[in-house]
């Protein structure tokens, strides 16, 4: 990858979408793309999020990086919903804003033959319960970066369990709170994450262990 990274960052930072887009060409010609999410996106997200808390980026850089990370991630999405393998329905509870991490859970999802359901940020876990009932997924995966976007939710979330097969991912999900509702929790960064689902019927454990 080399000098690829620091030149994605120099280019965001600068506000220049065409270099930043040739960075992310060359990175898509050079890379699998689940090493491109792994190793540059991913990371490069972290460093963002963790810089704008300390004040060294802007909310006008943050902002500008991650809708052009998500019109390529989009991009990546494209027909993510068609096939024939099992469903999953991905949504960030109430409150929680940041889903890129969430639309690179789906696509590393996608590329292992899941069709996804996307709903995104901010949805009531009613909605997703709705969803559930009219799409039968095999999977509801909710994600959220803090605690505090889930725990309120225990009693809808424990409904949710009943209708469909939970999973809780991302930073604010606890062992607590996953073993409350009856969900499974996800560890680790989306695509670690999304090797390790399995396939209907197949525990995570025994899907972590034939990844290794």
């Amino acid at each position: 990858m080399g000098e690829w990274p620091g030149a994605l960052r120099r280019a965001l930072d600068a506000f220049d979408e065409p270099a930043a887009q040739a960075v992310l060409d060359r990175l898509v010609s050079d890379l699998s793309l689940t090493t491109m999410l792994r190793e540059v996106v991913l990371p490069y997200l972290a460093e963002l999020g963790e810089r704008w808390v300390q004040g060294t980026a802007s909310i006008a850089q943050e902002h500008f990086a991650s809708n052009l990370i998500r019109g390529r991630l989009a991009g990546l999405a494209r027909g993510w919903g068609d096939g024939q393998g099992p469903r999953a329905v991905l949504a960030c509870p109430p409150a929680e804003l940041h889903d890129l991490a969430l639309m690179i859970f789906g696509i590393a999802l996608n590329r292992r033959g899941w069709r996804i359901d996307y709903l995104g940020a901010n949805t009531p876990v009613d909605e997703v319960t709705r969803a559930a009932q009219a799409r039968h997924p095999d999977l509801v995966v909710l994600a959220t970066t803090r605690p505090e976007n889930l725990e309120p939710l225990t009693a809808e979330l424990i409904v949710l369990a009943r209708h469909a097969s939970l999973v809780l991912a991302g930073a604010g999900a606890t062992p607590q709170l996953a073993a409350a509702v009856q969900a499974r929790l996800l560890t680790g960064d989306p695509v670690t994450a999304a090797d390790n689902i399995g396939w209907p019927g197949e525990d995570l454990a025994g899907a972590a262990a034939k990844e290794k």
